[in-house]
């Protein structure tokens, strides 16, 4: 069975200002529909902050190469997969190993 979640957030401040734009955008240039735009947009972030996660040492080895086929299989053959590219080679020069997150 698929997994499927439904997401439902409200913005404010800058980031509502920045999604604004984005929309504003998008209307102009884009046939793209908004649920497209919006899943594409949460795509990015949790491939980004998975990756991230893994380039801090907070995620087990076996899990994070689970991730990563995940990862893979999805963006590979779109334009993502050069972000994830970017976003790996980052994070694995940039994590530093262990990272205390209650500081």
């Amino acid at each position: 069975m698929e997994k499927a979640f439904k997401i439902e957030v409200t913005l404010t401040g800058e980031l509502a200002d920045l999604y604004q734009q984005l929309l504003e955008e998008f209307a102009d240039k884009s046939q793209i529909p908004l649920s497209e735009m919006n899943r594409t947009l949460l795509q990015t972030g949790v491939i980004h902050h998975l990756t991230m996660l893994q380039g801090m040492g907070l995620i087990a080895r076996e899990e994070g190469a689970r991730q990563q086929a995940l990862i893979d299989a999805m963006a590979r053959d779109t334009l993502m997969w050069d972000l994830v590219q970017l976003a790996r080679k980052y994070w694995k020069n940039k994590g530093g190993g262990l990272v205390n997150l209650k500081v």
